[in-house]
């Protein structure tokens, strides 16, 4: 099945292949700042969409867009990319010792039908020195990544445990994407 993938991040795109489709990559750039009082959660879901949206497929109106977006949320906060290398120190020295989710909200659109739906998964953070925090920051390409941290990288020697799925913290749902995008497909042929 082709579908549109609205997002330039290489491990959306490697799951999605790994998972059978035929994925063409058009990132959709959008202003990411949150909005004052907006929950994680209900920044995603706006993001997601935001996406979806802006996502051009003039030339395949009945083309699958799945788009996604991805926020660690510490105590009810957003922590999204890291701005540099300080930030990203910042925001490991934060995840140290404490228990974070990661949520992923998924955004599938046909033309003008839109599904979308939120993935949550808990991560546990070992208590992390700053020495350990400086070799990390050095050593890994994090500046991409939510929560600065790639659970497939580096960051794997600071999980203790995980409840939820694996495939969530690396970006996307596979399982979930798939079922949206039959549930949209669904609807667009009953139209």
């Amino acid at each position: 099945m082709k579908i549109i993938l609205a997002s330039q991040s290489p491990r959306r795109l490697f799951l999605l292949q790994a998972a059978g489709l035929d994925v063409d990559v058009r990132p959709c750039f959008i202003d990411e700042t949150p909005r004052d009082g907006e929950s994680v959660q209900a920044m995603t879901k706006r993001l997601c969409q935001e996406k979806a949206t802006a996502c051009d497929i003039e030339d395949q109106k009945m083309t699958p867009v799945v788009a996604a977006d991805t926020l660690v949320a510490l105590h009810d906060e957003a922590l999204g990319q890291p701005k540099d290398l300080a930030e990203a120190k910042r925001m490991v020295r934060k995840l140290s010792g404490q228990q974070h989710q990661v949520f992923t909200t998924v955004c599938v659109r046909i033309d003008d039908v839109y599904r979308l739906e939120t993935v949550a998964t808990t991560v546990s953070f070992r208590v992390i020195t700053d020495a350990e925090i400086d070799v990390y920051v050095q050593h890994n390409d994090i500046l991409d990544k939510a929560g600065a941290y790639a659970i497939q990288g580096g960051a794997s020697g600071f999980i203790t445990s995980i409840e939820g799925g694996l495939d969530n913290v690396i970006g996307l749902p596979v399982a979930t994407t798939i079922a949206l995008i039959d549930a949209v497909k669904r609807e667009v042929m009953s139209k």
